[in-house]
């Protein structure tokens, strides 16, 4: 029940969860999987639409009252730095669990980096990850193998509401008991594993850039690769120096509208973008004061306790959450009080249906806003001419 509530309020913060390799996944044997840390503690939840039976080794910082248990309860809880030997006895407890749950063949999921970043590289790997494998596989036998599944997460904008997310599967790493007494070795094996499913910009400048083009091309019709895909294109410099230097012109251009950081034009014609924005109006700005309880006291969690990009989302739905249930029950309380019940249950139908379609097509407006308003600029057929060429 508690997964199926997580892997909810991850379709709801974002509008679409593509996954790539699934031929990659195990259909036997111990599995561990290690993914990339992009946007904090809402990682577990993306991951949920492919790994809804997973079991998360996770810090019990996240699990320190009734309400943190809500949304990361009933994972492997385990204190990241051991600190006494009751602590240590705690950890070891744990991973046996986790052993056991393995052989079982319910997958753990573990994340290696230790924190999270939507920065422009893999963290490195810590060998805490690696202690693990080899724990696990002490506590299963000589016998047994161990699958080492790489995950990468990969987020068009993962602080916005409503962004696209990706899963990235990456070819399992099969060890032994016997491989896992190397430490070393086998955290820089999950770090290139790992490496090979993630973004690799050398700054946030380049990152940046290499987002924009990526979004660009596949907000303009060409989706034969994914978004990473195009990310990492752009940060090996598998592009011409042309295209290139035509798509920072773009970029540069203050002139043009964005979303998501690109300019975006409309194919066959701006206006009717631009009336499809002005009809839809009215919908979002009632859905937006029929939730403005979630939605300011969402935004006001992410601008006050948010210190960096990788934890906004998690705070919006820490805040918004609640929120967005005191306000339900609000809204049925003073509907008691003024309304006979089959009128209130209209009421309600019609609250559920401007807000549900409100957040279906939040994305679709926005982009509608930003290609109409980009209807008549002196680039429009430059920017598609761009685009055609990789298609």
């Amino acid at each position: 029940m508690l997964q199926a509530f997580r892997l909810l309020l991850a379709r709801i913060y974002f509008r679409e969860i593509r996954i790539y390799g699934q031929e990659h996944l195990p259909t036997d044997g111990m599995t561990l999987f290690v993914s990339n840390h992009r946007n904090g503690a809402i990682d577990g939840y993306v991951l949920l639409k492919v790994l809804p039976a997973c079991r998360a080794i996770v810090g019990r910082n996240l699990t320190g009252s009734w309400f943190l248990r809500l949304f990361f309860g009933g994972q492997i809880e385990v204190y990241r730095k051991a600190e006494n030997a009751e602590q240590k006895a705690w950890n070891r407890e744990r991973l046996q669990e986790a052993a056991l749950a393995m052989r079982r063949g319910q997958p753990v999921l573990i994340f290696p980096e230790g924190t999270s970043e939507l920065g422009p590289h893999l963290l490195p790997v810590k060998k805490g990850a690696a202690f693990i494998c080899h724990t696990l596989l002490q506590e299963a036998g000589d016998a047994e193998t161990l699958s080492i599944v790489p995950l990468g997460l990969h987020y068009e904008e993962g602080w916005r509401f409503r962004s696209a997310a990706e899963i990235h599967i990456g070819p399992p790493v099969h060890v032994t008991r016997e491989s896992t007494r190397n430490l070393a070795a086998l955290t820089e094996t999950m770090r290139q594993s790992l490496a090979d499913v993630s973004e690799n910009f050398a700054d946030e400048e380049e990152q940046r850039q290499g987002e924009s083009f990526a979004s660009m091309l596949r907000y303009h019709g060409v989706c034969r690769k994914s978004h990473l895909s195009f990310c990492r294109m752009w940060a090996r410099g598998n592009i011409s120096e042309k295209h290139r230097e035509r798509f920072l012109h773009f970029y540069h251009d203050e002139g043009l509208q964005r979303y998501q950081n690109t300019p975006l034009i409309a194919q066959g014609g701006a206006r009717k973008f631009a009336i499809m924005y002005y009809l839809l109006l009215p919908l979002f700005l009632l859905a937006y004061v029929l939730n403005f309880l979630p939605l300011f006291g969402a935004y006001i969690a992410a601008r006050k306790m948010a210190d960096d990009t990788n934890i906004i989302a998690l705070w919006r739905i820490l805040v918004g959450t609640p929120l967005f249930v005191i306000q339900c029950f609000l809204y049925i309380i003073v509907g008691l009080f003024f309304c006979p019940l089959s009128v209130l249950a209209w009421l309600l139908v019609m609250y559920i249906f401007v807000t549900g379609t409100g957040i279906c097509l939040l994305d679709v407006w926005r982009r509608a806003g930003v290609r109409g308003r980009n209807g008549t600029n002196a680039k429009h057929h430059e920017i598609l001419s761009f685009c055609k060429e990789f298609k």
